[in-house]
């Protein structure tokens, strides 16, 4: 379930000009609106509680691609898109992530998997459609090894979303602070993803600013593992749903993607004590001037947290814990 932070050594641009750009006419922004999170592989019950948990967050939904991959993804427009014109106000410029700038257009994916008449090639999943879901196919049953025609499901699925409530979209600010305890926050208002392993090459840091650019995206940085943050909420339906189904005593600490969790599989350490230090696209430059790189681009050595947070004390005083 972990994401492979392999991104190629040499990232090609490929970007057009915005007047000669497919994306002058795309006023939906389904690739700026959709934001990949990490893949996830549904095989075990184990799986299919920590998917369905991850849904009953507001803005967070798993989705099934034709391939039988699931992602999980987070609803939010990226922070540079103009809501108007569905401009990228960076577009072309020299500080837009290279992972933008790379990324065809002209055979862009999501035009069609996130269009709004069918689920052609794949399929978006709330909470109550990953209980109906489960249901129909009786997955824990069968132990998730269930054969389906995927235009029978994908039919399926969009009928039976009719009648189910959409994902709220809805952008949030990360409190005031550089330092994120795990036992002093509404931890019910945070997910942490992948990747859990901490960068190798220069390339990995564009990963960093495509994601940060999305509000309420956040790196929370410990001496061990580096995790993306999402500020969301819980809704609290959801869980009751599930739970109701499911598992009455289920609680959103118990999910993967939970600071319980995260403490649970990955045991996060940190010189400063049982926090993280929480990194926002305005702290990216310094992050990258505190790491420093071979001839080749790799990484040799990264600041720890102590060395984060006198940086920022320094640097951002009116912020720093």
């Amino acid at each position: 379930m972990k994401e492979k932070i392999s991104l190629r050594g040499d990232i090609k641009i490929r970007q057009d000009p915005w007047l000669q750009t497919p994306c002058r006419q795309c006023f939906q922004s389904h690739c700026c609106a959709n934001l990949p999170l990490m893949p996830f592989r549904l095989e075990t019950r184990n799986d299919f509680i920590n998917l369905t948990l991850a849904s009953c967050y507001n803005g967070i939904f798993p989705a099934l691609k034709q391939s039988g991959e699931w992602t999980i993804y987070l609803g939010r427009k990226c922070g540079f898109l103009d809501r108007t014109e569905g401009k990228c106000s960076i577009h072309n410029k020299p500080y837009q992530s290279l992972i933008c700038k790379s990324y065809d257009a002209h055979n862009c994916w999501y035009t069609e998997a996130f269009s709004s008449d069918r689920f052609s090639t794949m399929i978006p999943f709330n909470t109550d459609m990953m209980i109906w879901f489960e249901r129909r196919y009786r997955l824990i049953e069968n132990r998730f090894d269930v054969d389906t025609d995927w235009k029978e499901l994908s039919n399926a699925a969009y009928s039976y979303k009719q009648g189910t409530l959409d994902f709220k979209t809805a952008g949030y600010e990360l409190q005031d602070s550089f330092r994120l305890p795990f036992k002093k926050s509404r931890s019910d208002q945070y997910l942490l993803f992948p990747p859990y392993n901490r960068p190798e090459n220069r390339n990995h840091l564009e990963l960093l600013s495509f994601r940060l650019g999305f509000p309420g995206v956040y790196l929370a940085v410990s001496d061990t593992c580096w995790s993306f943050l999402v500020k969301t909420e819980l809704n609290r339906s959801g869980l009751e749903l599930f739970r109701r189904e499911y598992f009455p005593s289920i609680d959103h600490q118990d999910g993967l993607f939970s600071f319980d969790g995260m403490a649970k599989k990955h045991h996060p350490f940190s010189e400063t004590g049982e926090q993280w230090i929480v990194l926002g696209l305005k702290d990216l430059g310094m992050l990258k001037a505190l790491i420093s790189f071979d001839s080749h681009g790799n990484v040799r050595h990264i600041p720890s947290s102590a060395d984060l947070l006198d940086a920022l004390k320094t640097k951002r005083p009116d912020r720093a814990a």
